[in-house]
């Protein structure tokens, strides 16, 4: 292994390190209430090491979001993977498996409804944020496919555009839920969910009625 890659390796280590440090300090304490200090020493890191890894605690939080957001991902590729659903039972499955998400990951719910205040205080040329935006992409994407099937199989109509609507219905998918305070109690009738997900799919079927 050479020089450079033992460098990138170990950096990551330690931001994955930070980042563990974060989140423990932000889920338990809130981001308000916390400090870039609170995060060095729960990272065991002095201050001035911790900016040298992230410039502020929106880019923390970003990649909390990125963590959420990861488990979203796995949830909707492991529903794309299984080629005996047809395209509306696609998006029907990836509905309930956001909804899997949600009530196992409160926390990390809570943080995906932050996202536009922390990408702000992120700038434009954070990789942090880039890279959550490359997850957000591949979510979009793995919907639009959904669709597109549906639309080739006859299960989904085939007057929608299937990018447009990608994004609506994950837009749709996290506003259905109301925010979660973070002691991670639950207050969201799962049955209300699922009936607001099955207008999402009548909508789409090709045989609404």
């Amino acid at each position: 292994m050479g020089t450079t890659e033992r460098r990138n390796r170990e950096r990551k280590q330690r931001e994955k390190q930070i980042v563990d440090a974060a989140e423990k300090v932000f889920f338990e304490h809130g981001f308000d209430n916390s400090t870039m200090d609170d995060v060095a020493a729960a990272a065991e890191l002095s201050k001035g090491s911790l900016y040298t890894y992230f410039k502020t605690k929106n880019e923390l939080c970003i990649c909390i979001v990125s963590r959420a957001l990861t488990l979203v991902l796995a949830g909707f590729e492991k529903v794309h993977a299984n080629k005996k659903l047809n395209g509306l039972k696609m998006i029907q499955e990836a509905g309930m498996s956001f909804q899997h998400f949600y009530r196992s990951h409160p926390k990390y719910y809570c943080a995906l409804l932050s996202y536009r205040h922390h990408r702000g205080g992120c700038g434009t040329e954070s990789r942090f944020l880039q890279y959550t935006l490359e997850e957000n992409n591949r979510i979009n994407e793995l919907l639009a496919l959904m669709l597109r099937k549906g639309m080739e199989d006859g299960s989904i109509r085939d007057n929608i555009d299937a990018g447009k609507t990608a994004l609506t219905i994950w837009g749709e998918l996290g506003g259905l839920i109301p925010g979660f305070i973070l002691n991670g109690e639950d207050s969201v009738n799962p049955d209300l969910f699922e009936h607001a997900l099955d207008l999402i799919c009548c909508g789409l079927s090709i045989c609404r009625t």
